[in-house]
Parts: structure tokens; sequence; C-alpha cells
């Protein structure tokens, strides 16, 4: 019989447990019996129909259709090319391999591999590298000694960055798996990396906080204005909102005596790991002297320049920084990038040639942690209909060994925790908690795609403790015109305009949402073992423009050709197209006649680095300014000639052709200029036996306003989205008790791959809605998308809240932490022993 069967699957699972601490053992049985179940239904024959989705497969990729959707958008004819459906122009050369990246090196560079601390928390006795230089192909060994000047990283931001040293050496104490100890320099990379396996380290080893519950069962707690403060604020580090370092507190009107309800938890949410394309790369050498030239996969290059400048003893303007193109970067390349920057340009010192270094994938997910670890502690009131009043909340924090620029991430955290719905009294504080891991840096959405997650989970749980449907409790607590957040934005006023509402009316009914409601709630009653579920999302992302400050250089040929040097980084997100596109609209030239040159330091300095979303704009705004300068020049030429004609009649009669702009934002009287709006629609099919979902359908629509390019933006809303999705459903990051990291590779860390992208993904525009502040009316994209990804946690949930019922665990609200993953989605449905029945036995 079943029963007997499944008894003896248990026992030998019990007998013989797994060592692997990736999944527990109760959900290995939990699966394992499931898996049974299904033969044992499939060796029926015939079940009932409610019994028939059991064996129905809809994960695998032969069971499931290609994804398909739509795209909608709108233009403005009169900014042509500007907002036209314009494919990123590099998409050829880079689909066909012929792009340059800083990891192709150079002709003739050695290659370096970096040996990183294997312990943490332990007292390093000694390294090692003599078996290391015996094998063939090895240079030698670059350590702390070989340092020319400063063995430290931090010396730009200062403060609690100058716990970091590029090199940490015999009787440091280690803070963490993955911090430098030197690198190995040999003629090719396999050769490097495989002596840098061999380079011994020993170690007397300490007690280890690998996570945040130990760190906070310790005390390892700080509030952040108790941790040491940045010793000087650069222009690339001037932080984009309002200072929250001591928390938040905000009382628009004094407590509601209707509010007499609370919803009352924590949302414990996941790390995530950087997985761009190209693994952190650099290449160095140097020439003429003293004077240092690096191509380096990089998304701040003024940054690494100043740390550079710090750990080699030369002056800034001896140190040339290039970035042709940076495979990916999502904020991995912000501070990251100078650890393996600055060891190849000391290896390039010790061996006199030009050093060239890729991390290998494992070893470039140990070393590099993105996405924090964080709580969300929350209370809030609200009364009978779900009308919220009062938040108090208390955000917890892991940023690794030290605190130092994680605090943005935190920042920004708390500054995004409001979602889109207004309470009369905001509180948010926040506690750090040092662990004994290496030390994070920001991802896409750093710190806000969790607590905007975290907002549209708290006004679920609103939702279910009152009984009312989620979308009426969502749309009862929007902010309206007039409101002002917590974070000195008045929603409606000096260009903060507000579509949130309009945004989640009309997609509700263009996807004919209560329609598609009552169909999942048909199809719930209907199968007992796979449930759909269905929910919308809303996103407020307010844009901190200000923080940028951005240069660009356009030099105009005798031929009509044009160069345009910009202060921005091209990671694949378009930017130097938009470049283009609005010089080649100011210019009034055909948009070939543009391209767009690699980000040096030489030619644009002081630029603030590339990242959140609003480096494209601020690059295109200085563009503007430049290109206009060179409207002016050639006005006398252009009467009655072609675009080349006055060129070569400017060259001929000595105009300068060459211009240079540098733009800041002036700001408003709002802490953010503008917002990026959004709302999201998604439906998911959650197979009750095993934990696996599948995202059906998912319908974003999203105020942009006047895109600068339909192409590359809806490009970055998908991207954005799905990696978002990444974050949610698959990618887990777990310590072991030795600081180390267990989801090394693709074989253990699961990034979505194209199974994972809803099978139907609509994405619109909204149209006729120019941002009344943006560069030519437009609003940021990619990270703003990003928040919509709560829209798939609560359909998730839509869909357990019907497995629970069945299974017993009743209708009442429950708490479901980040990621979702299969094995959480499992645990969410309770227990189904009594539950596996074989029908008609």
């Amino acid at each position: 019989t079943f029963k007997a069967a499944a008894d003896a699957l248990n026992s030998e699972i019990a007998a013989n447990p797994s060592k692997d601490p990736r999944h527990s053992t109760e959900y290995r049985q939990n699966l394992a019996q499931s898996f049974l179940y299904k033969a044992f239904l499939a060796a029926q024959g015939k079940v009932p129909d409610e019994f028939r989705s059991a064996l129905v497969d809809f994960i695998p990729m032969h069971y499931r259709p290609v994804s398909s959707g739509a795209e909608s958008w709108g233009t403005d004819p009169k900014e042509g090319p500007v907002s036209q459906y314009i494919p990123k122009l590099a998409s050829r050369i880079q689909a066909s391999g012929e792009a340059s990246y800083p990891s192709d090196g150079a002709p003739g560079a050695l290659f370096a591999q970096v040996v990183f601390a294997t312990a943490a928390n332990a007292k390093l006795l000694a390294v090692d590298p003599t078996e290391a230089l015996k094998m063939a192909g090895v240079r030698g060994f670059v350590a702390a000694s070989d340092v020319p000047a400063v063995n430290n990283l931090g010396t730009v931001l200062g403060g609690d960055n100058l716990k970091e040293k590029l090199f940490f050496e015999a009787g440091d104490t280690i803070p963490a798996v993955g911090v430098l100890l030197g690198v190995v320099v040999a003629d090719t990379w396999a050769q490097a990396r495989a002596g840098a396996k061999k380079v011994q380290q020993s170690y007397a080893k300490g007690h280890i906080v690998s996570n945040m519950e130990d760190a906070r069962r310790l005390g390892h707690t700080s509030k952040p204005e108790d941790l040491p403060a940045p010793i000087t604020t650069p222009p690339g580090r001037r932080h984009p909102r309002a200072d929250v370092t001591g928390g938040v507190a905000v009382e628009h009107a004094p407590p509601r005596v209707d509010a007499a309800l609370s919803a009352k938890s924590t949302l414990k949410t996941g790390a995530q790991q950087h997985f761009y394309m190209e693994t952190q790369s650099a290449m160095a050498r140097k020439v003429d002297g003293n004077i240092w030239e690096l191509v380096v996969s990089d998304q701040d290059c003024n940054f690494t320049q100043g740390v550079l400048s710090a750990i080699l003893g030369v002056p800034t303007h001896n140190i040339r920084i290039s970035v042709p193109r940076a495979g990916g970067g999502f904020g991995g390349k912000l501070t990251r990038q100078t650890p393996i920057a600055a060891a190849c340009a000391v290896a390039a010192n010790k061996m006199g040639r030009a050093v060239q270094i890729q991390n290998e994938r494992s070893d470039d997910l140990q070393m590099v942690r993105g996405r924090e670890f964080m709580d969300f502690e929350y209370n809030a009131t609200f009364d009978a209909q779900g009308k919220v009043d009062t938040m108090d909340m208390t955000v917890h924090f892991d940023p690794g060994y030290f605190y130092g620029d994680a605090a943005g991430d935190l920042s920004m955290a708390v500054t995004w925790s409001d979602g889109s719905y207004h309470y009369n009294s905001f509180k948010v504080s926040q506690e750090v908690h040092v662990t004994n891991t290496q030390h994070t840096t920001s991802q896409r959405a750093p710190g806000n795609l969790q607590s905007l997650v975290a907002a549209d989970a708290i006004m679920e749980h609103v939702a279910r403790t009152v009984g009312r449907p989620l979308e009426e409790v969502m749309q009862l607590n929007f902010y309206k015109e007039g409101d002002k957040t917590p974070f000195g934005d008045t929603i409606g006023k000096d260009g903060f305009n507000w579509t949130v509402p309009q945004l989640f009316k009309q997609l509700q009914e263009s996807t004919k949402y209560q329609d598609r409601k009552k169909a999942v709630q048909e199809y719930n009653a209907k199968n007992r073992w796979t449930k759909k579920g269905i929910a919308i999302s809303t996103v407020k992302y307010p844009m901190g423009t200000t923080f940028y400050q951005s240069g660009a250089l356009i030099c105009i040929y005798g031929d009509g050709s044009v160069l345009v040097s910009s202060g921005g980084c091209e990671l694949g997100q378009g930017l130097a197209t938009k470049v283009a596109l609005v010089v080649a609209d100011t210019l009034k030239c055909d948009l070939k006649k543009i391209s767009v040159g690699d980000r040096d330091t030489a030619k644009v300095p002081n630029n603030t680095c590339t990242g959140g979303s609003g480096t494209s704009e601020c690059s295109s705004e200085a563009a503007i300014l430049a290109a206009n300068k060179l409207v002016a020049a050639l006005k006398p030429y252009r009467d009655g000639k072609t675009w080349d004609e006055a060129c070569a009649a400017a060259v001929a009669g000595g105009a300068q052709l060459m211009a240079t702009a540098f733009w800041q934002n002036g700001g408003t009287s709002n802490n953010d200029p503008y917002a990026t709006y959004g709302a999201c629609t998604s439906e998911v099919m959650v197979d009750v036996l095993t934990g696996e979902v599948r995202v059906d359908r998912v319908d974003i629509l999203m105020d942009l306003g006047t895109q600068l390019d339909a192409a590359v933006d809806i490009g970055q809303l998908q991207g954005g989205f799905v990696m978002a999705m990444g974050y949610l459903l698959t990618e887990q990051v777990m310590y072991d008790d030795q600081g180390t990291q267990l989801n090394l590779g693709t074989w253990e860390y699961k990034i979505p791959s194209a199974y994972d992208i809803p099978v139907e993904f609509n994405v619109s525009l909204l149209k006729d809605s120019p941002n009344p502040v943006g560069v030519k009316g437009s609003k940021a994209s990619a990270e703003p998308a990003m928040g919509l990804v709560s829209a798939v946690y609560l359909s998730i949930k839509d869909a357990l809240y019907a497995a629970r019922q069945e299974s017993g665990a009743g209708a009442g609200w429950f708490p479901l932490n980040l990621p979702v993953t299969t094995e959480a989605i499992r645990g969410a449905v309770g227990s189904l022993d009594k539950a596996l029945v074989i029908p008609g036995l």
C-alpha cells in the first residue's frame, strides 16, 4: 500500500540523512513522499478529475510553451530619433562576439589569479607560495610587501572602510573568507589559477559569526549613527537620498482612535549574489615612467582612480582608466572592482609588464557579496476597513565584516519603505549586525527591492486581517496629491507627478483582472494538487537625480562624423545608445554619424558613478549641453548645406568643433525631483506536492514619461523584472558555520533561465505622460520595475492560501520569507500526511 511504501521511504531517508546543508531533511522527506504519491496515482490508470493535476507536468521545458508577449509604447514624433524603438547600437557586435571588453586583456600581458583567504575570524599565521612558484609558467607571487604605498582599499571613503586592506598578511586577523592575500602571476590564465590554488595558508582559528541571527544573539549590533563616519564624501559617493542615519520618525497626524487593529510580524529577506556576464576583470600596465593605463570592468572610474592613486603612490593624473564597455555591473563594480584593479596594478609594477586578471566564476562569487540579508520587523495599525494609520518598523541589516559604504543600501531600504502608501505616522529604525562574512556591495535596486516587497507584504497582512480583497486595501491607502512622504517629497508638487492610481486602474481593466481572479478561484475549486494565484502590485520609485554630476566631450570631424565621450560607463544598459540619440537629435544629423567612445578618465574627469538607473539620463543631459554649443558653432555654415558640407566648411573656416559640458541637477523643492511609477499583475501555478512554481502571466504598465528609447527601456524593464524574479524564487545564498558560502557556480546558485521567464510577459509604457522635470520628458527605467516583483510574491501567497485551506492549515494570514524557494513553498503548504490518499483504495 502507499502508506507502507511511504513509511519505508521515510525510514530509509531518516536512516541515511544527507550531509548537504542546503536543504532540510523534512523537505527531502516531503519531496520523496510526494513523488512516490504521484507514482502511485499514475499507476491507478484513472483517477478523479480533481486529482489529475498531480500528474500534469507543467514545469519542465518540454511541457511549457515558449515565452511570448506583447509590447506597447507611444512616441513623440517631434523628438525623433528620441523616444523611438531603436535597438541598442552595439547589439549586433555584442551578439556576434566582436565587441571588446576589459576581460579581453592586452597582447603580451601576463595573467594573474587571486589568492583569497579560506578562513574567517582567524589569525593568519603564514602564506606560503613555495609550491606554486615551482609550477610551470608561474612567474611570481605578489603580496602586501609589494604594495608601493598604502595597502588599503578604503582611503577614499575612510571611516569604517579602512578595515579593508588590499592584501591581508601574516599576523592579521582575517575578517572573512574571500578577502585577498595576494595574486599568482603566470604565462597563462590556467597556469595562474592552478598556482593560486597551490598557495598554502595556515591559521589559528577563532569563533565565527556567519549569520545575522547569531550576530543579534551575541550582541554584534550597532546603530548606524554609532559607526565610524566617512572622512570624506567625494563627488561620486554623495548619497542620493535624505539623511536617515539615525532612522526616521514623521508624524503627519496623531494616531486615530478607530485604528485599533494591528499587523505585527517580521519579513526575512535573503541575499543575492552578483552574476554579471563578465566577472571582475582588469588589465594594468605602466608606460612612460610612472604613468598608468588600466582597462577595468568598472562602474566608477573616478573612484577606482582615487583608490589606485593611494595604493601606487602617484598623483591622480598619472592614472588613466578606460572602460570600452563592461559585461554587466548591477552595482557589483561600484567598489568591488577596486581589489582586482589594484591587485593587477601592483602585480604589473612588480613584474615590469602588463598584467591582466579575470576572476573565475566561483572565485568571484566567494570574493564579491551582493545584496544584503535584511529583516523587516514591523507593527502597522489600521481600522476595520484596512485604512492604515501608523507604522513602526526596524530594519535589521547584515553588511558583512564592516559597514562602510553599505550604508547607502540600508539608507535606500529605509527611504523606499513606504511604497505607494500613506501613513499618518511613519517610524523606521535601523540595526546593523556585523558578521564574519565578506563585505556586501550594492546590487540593482539596492536595499529597496526588499523594502518595496515588504511594503506590499505588510499591506497583504492588513488585507487578510480585515478580510478585504488586497487590491481594495492597496487602493484605499495610496498616496493622494498633496500628501507628503516621510522622506521629503510632496506628491504632485514641482514636477513630482503621480500616476499610480491611473496605472492601477488602467492595468486591471486592460488585463481583465477581476474576470481572471474569478477564473483562478474556479480552477482551485476543481484541482487538488495544483493551485493558481493572482495578484497586483504597484511601485513608486523616487529618483534622486541631484546626486549626479556628469560630463561630456563632443568632437565633430571634417567628414561630418561625431565622436562623443561620456562620463557614464556602458554596462549593457544602453547608455551609449541614449547619448547618441540625444546628440543626433540636438545636432539634427543622422544617427549613423554618431559614435560614443570608451569611458575615459583622461577625457571626462570627476564624474559620479554609473548606477541608480539615473546615469543614462544625466549623461544625456551633459551631452545635450555640449551639443548645443556645437549647434551655435555650426550655425554660420548650415544654410543650404548638407550636414557633411556644413562640417567641412566649418573646419575650413577654423570653427571650434569641440565642446565640453558638465551637468548637475539643481533639484526642486522635493528631496527627489521625480519618481518612476508602475503597476503589475502576476498569475502563477503552484505544484502543491513539490513546491514548484510557474509564472504563467505577467503584465506590466510603466510610466517612463516620454521614454528616451522604447527598445532599450522596455528591454531594461523586462531584464530588471526577471532579475528580481531570480532573487525572489531561485537565488538562495547560504553560509556554513565556517563562513564559507555554499552556493558557488551555476550548479548550486540558480539564476533565472529562459524557462523561468513568465510564459506570457506583456509590457506597456504609459502614453502621453511626459515627465515635467526629465530629460526630453523621460524617466529612469530598469531598477524601478524590480519592485513590481511583489506581484509574483503575492500571487504565490494567493495560491498557497487555497492549498493551505485544503490541507487543514486554515485561511488565516501566514508569514512567507524570501527567497520563496520550492522548499519554502512546500513548507508553507503544511503537512499533507492525511491528504495523501489514493482514491478508490
